[in-house]
């Protein structure tokens, strides 16, 4: 059998599950900020298998944003490149890395480089996110001096054809067969690792296509959404405030959010209020004031916080509170 280690939060108290594994993940890939929407009872698993100096990481986990930034690369650099593959029903993510964002779902994996800042986060928050991950170091890549690695880092990449179906399968494999193979085995697997990343990297550099506009424009509201996610308990977020982050105009921003049916502050409104309807009908969070509710997720004003609620969940906050304490009182 190879060398395996399984890595799992439920082992520990509710309140340790989420530093656990953030610590994990700083661990085997290198140091990040790392951050939730749910830090409580937080799920991460994996099994870990050790290639020599390559590590294959199968997680299932609770979505996560992870930065990688200037400061922490400056304090350690492992100099890895960090591989994944989402697996299906699982969020898709949104990550930064040479200037721009892209977009990885199922069905496709992306690259990262340690030595190089880096944002990757869910685009659904409330999607755990599954897949296969590799982490490798780039002095086992046999890539030729100055390989401008760079025109791909953080791009989506097919996992369904050419290099990157090879990789993607024999990545399973690897998770799905581990049992079957010797210690003696690993130096030739690491080889073959080694061999179909570098691969990949050479063939979609010298085959790479422009992406079109649709793609960008689905790319671009992602990005946003996910920037709004972050933002939400910020009372100055607003579609200017968007529009400058992600360099575009604010009449660009309503276009591509007109497309969806809906405006850059209509969504703002409602992804605060569903946000605030979460925590209001949450058993646990019942002695926080609605007020206090309506203040983190950014409604400066406790009465228009209750008429917006009411319009959308069809009772006032303090009526779903009740029916929360109670749920044998009228309107349950």
């Amino acid at each position: 059998m190879l060398p395996t280690t399984v890595l799992d939060s439920r082992h520990l108290a509710p309140h340790d599950r989420f530093e656990y594994w953030r610590q994990t993940l700083i661990s085997l890939i290198a140091p990040m900020e790392i951050t939730s929407d749910i830090t409580t009872d937080f799920q991460g698993r994996s099994r870990l298998i050790t290639l020599e100096d390559i590590r294959v990481l199968p997680i299932t986990m609770r979505a996560v944003e992870a930065r990688r930034t200037p400061r922490l690369i400056r304090h350690s650099d492992p100099e890895l490149l960090h591989i994944a593959l989402p697996t299906p029903g699982a969020s898709p993510l949104v990550v930064s890395q040479s200037g721009g964002q892209h977009v990885t779902g199922p069905g496709e994996l992306y690259l990262v480089d340690t030595s190089r800042p880096f944002t990757v986060g869910a685009t659904t928050p409330d999607l755990p996110f599954g897949g296969d991950c590799v982490e490798i170091p780039k002095s086992r890549l046999s890539l030729p001096p100055n390989t401008p690695t760079g025109e791909i880092l953080g791009h989506a990449l097919s996992s369904r054809h050419g290099f990157g179906a090879l990789l993607a399968h024999y990545v399973i494999h690897l998770r799905q067969q581990y049992r079957t193979y010797r210690p003696a085995d690993v130096p030739r697997l690491a080889t073959t690792l080694a061999d179909l990343v570098t691969g990949l990297i050479t063939h979609t550099l010298d085959s790479a296509p422009p992406r079109d506009e649709e793609s960008a424009e689905r790319t671009l509201l992602l990005a946003v959404k996910m920037f709004i996610e972050r933002h939400l308990t910020d009372p100055t977020l607003k579609p200017a405030v968007v529009a400058a982050q992600h360099h575009v105009s604010v009449r660009q921003l309503h276009r591509i959010f007109e497309r969806q049916g809906t405006t850059p502050a209509a969504h703002i409104r409602r992804r605060r209020l569903e946000r605030a309807h979460g925590e209001l009908t949450d058993p646990t969070r019942t002695r926080v004031p609605v007020h206090a509710v309506a203040r983190r997720w950014g409604f400066a004003s406790h009465a228009h916080f209750t008429r917006a609620y009411a319009r959308q969940f069809g009772r006032t906050p303090s009526e779903a509170r009740r029916l929360v304490l109670d749920p044998q009182c009228p309107g349950s």
